[in-house]
């Protein structure tokens, strides 16, 4: 607990690229901490906070906010890196497409391994959505698409309520636009993905197993899954297009990852 209390520090540490930032980061951590333990993030009065960071001599400015959740996805992200990539499978990354973008931070974290890649960062939420657009404005490798992604075109329902990591698809909910892989790679000339992240809260399921034909064009993937959808469904929706499937905890992975690069 002590370590990894410590760990987070050092990483707040080495990215700020100003006390003000590393004070302001400790500080609002604590914050969403404290009041996620005591379930009483809720009606808590939240602001946008303006952090900046220096990464790989890079320096970006990040907006969060710090009782929805923002803030324990940095950590997700560039501390636990649960969006690592094996390094054999790292090379030839050209097209990115990061389902469930949130507020852009993995779309950050992968345009600092891969700076010359096309991203594609696509995201329901309208909150998550105006957040997105001022964290990756100056990225001009990014692509920001304000959309539910789903098996079909059309409109689905999805749910804004509770922590912003967790909207979702819904059987009740705001009205919005669906957009299908086939359709968004179409639409953007996108003629082979090589990286696919998936985290959109269960609609995996209905993403992966019906109009499935696009994943013939998908070089890797990585995927967080939610219940009732389970690494054997994963695997059998897949199977069809001849991937080899890693468990988390393999080769340092913290999430799924599927690559047809070894077939």
């Amino acid at each position: 607990m002590m370590y990894n209390y410590f760990s987070k520090i050092m990483l707040a540490f080495r990215f700020s690229s100003t006390l003000k930032t590393f004070f302001k980061l400790i500080i609002n951590s604590k914050k969403y901490s404290y009041n996620y333990k005591r379930n009483s993030l809720h009606g808590k009065a939240d602001k946008l906070d303006t952090y900046l960071f220096k990464v790989h001599n890079k320096t970006f400015t990040l907006f969060m906010r710090t009782y929805t959740g923002d803030i324990n996805i940095f950590y997700e992200i560039f501390w636990k890196n649960v969006y690592f990539i094996p390094f054999e499978f790292r090379t030839n990354i050209k097209n990115i497409v990061d389902l469930g973008a949130h507020i852009g931070l993995t779309s950050i974290y992968y345009s600092l391994i891969y700076p010359n890649a096309k991203i594609y960062s696509v995201e329901a939420s309208i909150g998550n959505f105006q957040l997105l657009k001022q964290n990756l404005e100056n990225s001009e490798n990014v692509e920001l698409i304000h959309s539910a992604i789903y098996s079909f075109d059309g409109e689905v329902k999805f749910d804004n309520s509770g922590l912003t990591y967790n909207h979702k698809i819904s059987a009740s909910g705001d009205s919005i636009p669906s957009i299908s892989i086939k359709t968004l790679m179409n639409k953007y000339n996108i003629d082979k993905i090589d990286l696919l992240k998936i985290d959109i809260e269960g609609s995996e399921q209905f993403l992966l197993s019906q109009n499935n034909e696009w994943l013939a064009k998908v070089e890797n993937i990585i995927i967080e899954i939610h219940p009732p959808y389970d690494i054997s469904y994963l695997i059998e929706d897949i199977k069809p297009y001849v991937f080899t499937v890693y468990e988390p905890n393999i080769k340092g992975l913290k999430n799924i990852f599927a690559t047809r690069q070894l077939c």
